[in-house]
């Protein structure tokens, strides 16, 4: 086993080095593999894990080589050792079961420049609302995949794994699984269950204790559309209206809904940082408004850097003013279309104050908006995402 451990080390600093930071790293990482079909199942398995645990662990021992870095990674990310270790660094052997704060300050005499602090180091930006210090350890541990359930209770589909022997987390009326399971074999995606984040399921809670007229919704930045979904199975809206800036999107959105036997009213693409957005989108909505519109905007993502721990290493703080800026001008443009009894749902999966609290505060100060409700919806306690989300009214 000594052979393969070095092996896959040597291939994951390979592909670390190869890698641009201009694409996913698990898009990129799945196209290596697929363009050297020399690693089997479990080759690749073992690779990934390295290169993972090498990104988790942030800028926390940048001054280090790489395979140093690695070995860090996969320290803490793992609460026991298949081989790896005991080839690579064995002193560390005798603590990957402790508590990471113990872990952390065991790694200072071997790698004194290590830093734990520097997981998530972009703190000076991150909201006050989240505790730093536990959501930066957070990134060491891989998130969960959460379903949303539609059409049957959660007591029949956790009997059902539970025949089926399939690992799953259920707390609360949420099940959660680890990201390699191919949830297709058991449920009917998008009809039955929706994978959809602990914290996006959350979101659409924010307007649990106000009267809404349920026979509109726009959902704006509509992706692939797991919020129309969630807006249609809580509020049975008549019409639905979807957009996106992406055209691609639509199509993969379209089919889904139709999976999930949502109906579309009118589907359209638009780019909503634009001025000229509102008189595209008056073509396609009524002209007496919208009873709820879903605003899940662009943003930095920050919230789900567990999923994808690359930018913890490559993200430009630069880049915040510049989502803050689109944020703003997408939502203004949403402003002229809530009706009189209607509301605005906006959505971020940003831990950065600037694109959430900020955007509420330059709206206030140039619109009549009233800001019903604001949260922080935190999921790294049950490996979910962070979310940020905002009941507006006129």
């Amino acid at each position: 086993m000594a052979v393969f451990h070095q092996q896959y080390l040597r291939s994951a600093i390979d592909i670390i080095e190869a890698y641009q930071f201009n694409e996913p790293f698990s898009v990129f990482l799945k196209n290596h593999f697929r363009k050297h079909k020399k690693f089997g199942s479990k080759d690749r398995k073992n690779i990934a894990d390295l290169c993972f645990g090498y990104f988790r662990i942030g800028q926390s021992a940048i001054s280090y080589p790489i395979q140093d870095q690695i070995i860090i990674g996969f320290y803490l990310t793992h609460s026991s050792d298949n081989g790896f270790l005991q080839i690579t660094n064995p002193n560390l052997c005798t603590s990957i079961d402790a508590a990471i704060e113990e872990k952390s300050a065991f790694l200072q005499k071997p790698f004194p420049a290590f830093d734990a602090s520097k997981i998530f180091v972009f703190r000076s930006d991150l909201t006050g609302a989240i505790d730093a210090s536990a959501f930066n350890f957070s990134h060491l541990i891989k998130p969960l995949v959460y379903i949303n359930i539609r059409h049957q209770t959660q007591s029949h589909i956790t009997k059902q794994l539970s025949m089926q022997e399939v690992p799953h987390f259920s707390e609360g009326g949420l099940i959660g699984f680890e990201q390699q399971i191919d949830l297709t074999k058991w449920f009917d995606v998008d009809r039955d269950v929706v994978v959809q984040d602990i914290s996006s399921q959350k979101t659409i809670g924010l307007l649990k204790d106000y009267l809404l007229n349920a026979d509109s919704v726009w959902d704006a930045c509509a992706g692939s559309g797991g919020k129309s979904i969630l807006a249609a199975d809580a509020f049975h809206f008549k019409h639905h209206f979807v957009s996106d800036i992406r055209e691609n999107i639509l199509e993969e959105l379209s089919r889904r809904m139709a999976l999930a036997k949502v109906p579309i009213q009118q589907a359209f693409c638009v780019d909503l940082s634009n001025s000229l957005s509102v008189q595209v989108a008056k073509q396609y909505l009524p002209s007496d408004g919208l009873d709820l519109i879903i605003a899940d905007v662009p943003c930095t993502g920050s919230g789900t850097w567990g999923r994808s721990p690359e930018w913890l290493r490559s993200f430009d703080l630069a880049t915040i003013e510049l989502y803050h800026q689109r944020q703003v001008k997408i939502v203004e443009n949403l402003l002229p279309f809530i009706n009189q009894h209607g509301y605005l749902l906006y959505i971020t999966c940003s831990v950065f104050a600037k694109e959430n609290e900020a955007v509420l505060e330059v709206l206030a100060a140039k619109h009549p908006v009233n800001i019903l409700k604001q949260q922080y919806f935190i999921g790294y306690p049950q490996r979910g995402d962070q979310l940020f989300a905002a009941l507006i009214t006129l």
